[in-house]
Protein backbone atom coordinates (compact mmCIF):
# COMPACT_ATOMS: atom_id res chain seq x y z
CA UNK A 1 0.00 0.00 0.00
CA UNK A 2 1.01 3.55 -0.54
CA UNK A 3 -0.16 7.00 0.54
CA UNK A 4 -0.57 9.40 -2.57
CA UNK A 5 -2.42 12.92 -3.13
CA UNK A 6 -5.00 13.77 -4.89
CA UNK A 7 -3.34 15.40 -7.84
CA UNK A 8 -1.01 11.49 -7.87
CA UNK A 9 -4.37 9.75 -6.98
CA UNK A 10 -6.49 11.21 -10.71
CA UNK A 11 -3.84 9.84 -12.59
CA UNK A 12 -4.04 6.81 -11.51
CA UNK A 13 -5.94 4.23 -13.65
CA UNK A 14 -9.26 2.73 -13.77
CA UNK A 15 -9.28 -0.33 -11.36
CA UNK A 16 -7.14 0.85 -8.67
CA UNK A 17 -8.47 0.18 -4.76
CA UNK A 18 -8.11 2.59 -2.42
CA UNK A 19 -9.33 4.36 0.74
CA UNK A 20 -9.30 7.64 1.78
CA UNK A 21 -6.78 8.36 4.32
CA UNK A 22 -6.35 11.41 6.95
CA UNK A 23 -3.18 10.42 8.92
CA UNK A 24 -3.82 7.28 10.54
CA UNK A 25 -7.52 6.82 9.41
CA UNK A 26 -8.78 4.73 6.91
CA UNK A 27 -11.90 5.53 4.90
CA UNK A 28 -14.26 2.63 3.41
CA UNK A 29 -12.58 0.40 0.52
CA UNK A 30 -13.08 1.70 -2.72
CA UNK A 31 -12.49 1.25 -6.34
CA UNK A 32 -11.27 4.34 -8.77
CA UNK A 33 -12.89 4.27 -12.01
CA UNK A 34 -12.59 6.91 -14.63
CA UNK A 35 -10.87 10.41 -14.12
CA UNK A 36 -13.16 12.89 -15.17
CA UNK A 37 -11.67 16.79 -15.00
CA UNK A 38 -10.45 17.02 -11.18
CA UNK A 39 -13.44 14.41 -9.87
CA UNK A 40 -13.71 10.79 -10.79
CA UNK A 41 -15.73 7.76 -10.34
CA UNK A 42 -16.32 5.57 -7.50
CA UNK A 43 -17.63 1.93 -7.11
CA UNK A 44 -18.52 1.61 -2.85
CA UNK A 45 -17.60 -1.89 -1.46
CA UNK A 46 -19.71 -1.70 1.67
CA UNK A 47 -22.75 -0.10 0.81
CA UNK A 48 -22.98 -0.96 -2.61
CA UNK A 49 -26.51 -2.23 -2.68
CA UNK A 50 -28.50 -3.03 -5.97
CA UNK A 51 -30.65 -0.70 -6.30
CA UNK A 52 -32.28 1.95 -8.54
CA UNK A 53 -32.82 4.90 -6.45
CA UNK A 54 -31.77 6.44 -3.24
CA UNK A 55 -35.07 5.51 -1.85
CA UNK A 56 -35.08 2.08 -3.39
CA UNK A 57 -31.72 1.77 -0.88
CA UNK A 58 -33.45 3.05 2.13
CA UNK A 59 -36.20 0.49 1.43
CA UNK A 60 -34.19 -2.17 1.19
CA UNK A 61 -31.91 -1.69 4.25
CA UNK A 62 -34.59 -1.15 6.62
CA UNK A 63 -36.49 -4.77 5.26
CA UNK A 64 -33.45 -6.16 5.37
CA UNK A 65 -32.97 -4.40 9.42
CA UNK A 66 -36.55 -5.42 10.50
CA UNK A 67 -36.75 -9.34 9.08
CA UNK A 68 -33.16 -10.22 8.06
CA UNK A 69 -33.88 -10.47 4.36
CA UNK A 70 -30.80 -11.01 2.21
CA UNK A 71 -29.66 -7.93 0.28
CA UNK A 72 -28.64 -7.69 -3.09
CA UNK A 73 -25.61 -6.26 -3.96
CA UNK A 74 -23.78 -4.40 -6.82
CA UNK A 75 -20.50 -4.54 -7.75
CA UNK A 76 -20.88 -3.11 -11.22
CA UNK A 77 -22.32 0.75 -10.50
CA UNK A 78 -20.05 3.60 -9.97
CA UNK A 79 -20.91 7.35 -8.99
CA UNK A 80 -19.44 10.41 -9.21
CA UNK A 81 -17.03 11.43 -6.22
CA UNK A 82 -18.05 15.06 -6.39
CA UNK A 83 -15.65 15.84 -3.09
CA UNK A 84 -13.70 18.62 -5.03
CA UNK A 85 -10.96 18.59 -1.49
CA UNK A 86 -7.04 18.98 -3.31
CA UNK A 87 -5.76 18.06 0.67
CA UNK A 88 -7.59 14.75 0.43
CA UNK A 89 -5.10 11.96 0.88
CA UNK A 90 -5.63 8.47 -0.42
CA UNK A 91 -4.03 4.63 0.70
CA UNK A 92 -3.92 2.71 -2.68
CA UNK A 93 -3.66 -0.98 -2.68
CA UNK A 94 -0.79 -2.18 -4.65
CA UNK A 95 -1.26 -5.55 -7.12
CA UNK A 96 0.07 -7.80 -4.50
CA UNK A 97 -1.83 -6.21 -1.41
CA UNK A 98 -5.25 -6.60 -4.13
CA UNK A 99 -4.28 -10.35 -4.69
CA UNK A 100 -3.96 -10.98 -1.21
CA UNK A 101 -7.32 -9.76 0.03
CA UNK A 102 -8.96 -12.14 -3.30
CA UNK A 103 -7.00 -14.89 -1.52
CA UNK A 104 -8.13 -14.20 1.46
CA UNK A 105 -12.08 -13.97 0.85
CA UNK A 106 -12.03 -17.08 -1.06
CA UNK A 107 -10.82 -18.73 1.95
CA UNK A 108 -13.89 -17.26 3.61
CA UNK A 109 -16.01 -19.11 1.33
CA UNK A 110 -14.27 -22.14 1.46
CA UNK A 111 -15.16 -24.90 4.39
CA UNK A 112 -12.97 -25.52 7.29
CA UNK A 113 -11.02 -28.68 7.15
CA UNK A 114 -11.47 -31.05 9.77
CA UNK A 115 -8.90 -30.73 12.49
CA UNK A 116 -8.80 -26.80 12.05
Amino acid sequence: MKIVDRQTFLTLSEGTVYSDYEPCIFGPLAIKGVTIGRDFYVQEIADAIGCASSEEFSDILIAAQADGRSVPMDFDCEGRDGIFDDSQLYAVWEPHDVKRLIARLIACEEPPRKGE
